[in-house]
C-alpha cells in the first residue's frame, strides 16, 4: 500500500548536525570504513516498475510473456515483491544493461500497452536508479520496503546516514540498497527490511524525526510500500 508517511524516516539517515550556512563536501568515492556497506557494485543503473493490478496472478501471467521482449531492451529482472497490504500491487526491480535502449522502450508504448488490460486505473509507474550503496552484511529482517523521498542534497543526506551507521551499527532495520534517482540527483530511494509490521506507524508517533528530516534535508513526505517477496 501506498502511504505518505509525515514523521518516518529511519533514524540511520536523520541524524544531521550542522548549521544552515555549512554545506557537505563529502566525496562519494571516498573509502567507506567503518560502515557494513559498499559501493563497488554488480548493478549500476537499476529500473523499478511499480504496477498496481486489477489481480496479481494475472499480472504475472502478462509479466511472464513480456519478460523475453524486456530481456531484449536491456531490462533483466533482479527481485519482484507483492504488496503486503495490498496484494494486488507489484514491484520489480531491473539490472538496466543498455540504458539508451531501455529508457526508448518505456517510452514506448510496446512497455506498456500488454500490462493494460490488469492495471488498475493507469496506475503504472516506472523510475530509473543508480545504486549508490548496497549493504555488506546479511538481512536477517523478513518484511522488504521500499522508500523515496526528496532531499536538497544528496551528498548531505548520505553523509548523515554514513555518520550514523559510524556512531551505532546496531539499527532494528537493515538497508539493503540506497539509489538516487537517474534524472532527479537530489531523490533518494532505499530498499530495506525490517521485522516488525508496524514499524511505519510505531515511528509515525514520533515527533522527533520531523526535525532530524529536516537537519538531514529531506524536503519532501517520504512514500513507501510494504512488500513480501514474490516469484513471477
Amino acid at each position: 500500500m501506498l502511504r505518505k508517511l509525515t514523521l518516518f524516516i529511519p533514524i540511520s539517515i536523520t541524524v544531521f548536525l550542522c548549521s544552515c550556512s555549512t554545506e557537505s563536501t563529502t566525496d562519494l568515492s571516498e573509502d567507506l570504513g567503518n560502515v557494513p556497506f559498499k559501493r563497488s557494485i554488480d548493478i549500476d543503473t537499476s529500473l523499478v516498475i511499480i504496477n498496481k493490478t486489477t489481480d496479481f496472478c494475472e499480472w504475472r501471467s502478462v509479466f511472464k510473456a513480456s519478460t523475453p521482449d524486456m530481456n531484449e531492451h536491456g531490462l533483466n529482472l533482479m527481485d519482484s515483491y507483492q504488496g503486503l497490504e495490498d496484494t494486488n500491487l507489484a514491484l520489480t526491480f531491473h539490472a538496466v544493461s543498455n540504458l539508451e535502449t531501455a529508457q526508448a522502450f518505456m517510452e514506448s508504448s510496446a512497455s506498456s500497452e500488454p500490462f493494460k488490460s490488469v492495471t488498475a486505473n493507469d496506475e503504472l509507474t516506472s523510475m530509473f536508479l543508480d545504486q549508490q550503496l548496497e549493504y555488506t552484511r546479511e538481512a536477517k529482517d523478513t518484511l522488504v520496503m521500499f522508500m523515496s523521498f526528496k532531499t536538497m542534497k544528496y551528498e548531505r543526506w548520505e553523509e548523515a546516514f554514513l555518520d550514523d551507521y559510524r556512531e551505532d551499527s546496531t539499527k532494528d532495520f537493515q538497508v539493503l540498497r540506497v539509489f538516487r534517482g537517474l534524472e532527479d540527483r537530489d531523490h533518494v530511494y532505499m530498499l530495506f527490511k525490517v521485522n516488525d509490521p508496524n514499524y511505519i506507524e510505531r515511528t509515525e508517533k514520533n515527533n522527533a524525526f520531523k526535525m532530524k528530516m529536516l537537519a538531514a534535508g529531506v524536503v519532501s513526505y517520504p512514500v513507501s510500500y510494504k512488500l513480501f517477496p514474490a516469484e513471477v
